[in-house]
This record gives structure tokens, sequence and C-alpha cells, in this order.
């Protein structure tokens, strides 16, 4: 893996419980490291569902080889949120390989 080609700052979020004084649960999204990467346009399509028109854009996210990103972490990226797909690692240039998909909130 070149060093240069990570020219940009992706965040990884987790998600955690938190509970209320009233005993309730609420999910929230914190963030646990940033990272530099390299972002590809995958593929993309426009879709729809239920009335709604949706794009859906994948990414490849590419970033130095790291043991602690799960699938089910989030990226930000560029003020968009990524779900993660699939995971790869390959060792042959030390990088792991996320597939990601932008999440339409």
């Amino acid at each position: 893996m070149q060093a240069g080609l990570l020219n940009e700052m992706i965040g990884f979020y987790r998600s955690e419980s938190i509970r209320d004084s009233l005993g309730g649960t609420s999910e929230s999204w914190v963030k646990v490291f940033d990272k530099r990467a390299y972002i590809r346009f995958k593929s993309g399509a426009r879709k729809e569902a239920n009335g709604e028109i949706y794009n859906t854009t994948v990414n490849t996210i590419m970033i130095r080889i790291c043991k602690e990103v799960n699938a089910k972490m989030r990226i930000e990226y560029d003020g968009q949120k990524y779900k993660i797909l699939s995971i790869n690692h390959d060792r042959k240039q030390q990088a792991t390989v996320i597939e990601a998909e932008v999440i339409n909130e």
C-alpha cells in the first residue's frame, strides 16, 4: 500500500445503549477512532420503494490493516454515514478493504 493514497480522513463509530433515569434505553453512536483512507466509488443506483425514490451508493474504502474494525460499526466521511457491508483483510498489501453503503436517512 502506498501511503500517499491515504488522503481522506474517516471516522469509525460503534453503537452504544444508554440507560436513562427511568430505566429506558436508547441507541447512541460513539466515535471510536479516526483513520486515513483511500476511497473509490464502486457502484450506485436509483431505486424506488413505497413511492419514494432514493439513491444507493457503494464505496470501496481502503485503510491500513486494522483488526478493531467490525461489521457492526458505521463510517462517517464527508458528512455522510455509511454502513459496512463487508471487510477483507489483505495481508499482502497490509490493508483492510471495506465495502460500505451510504445510509439514506
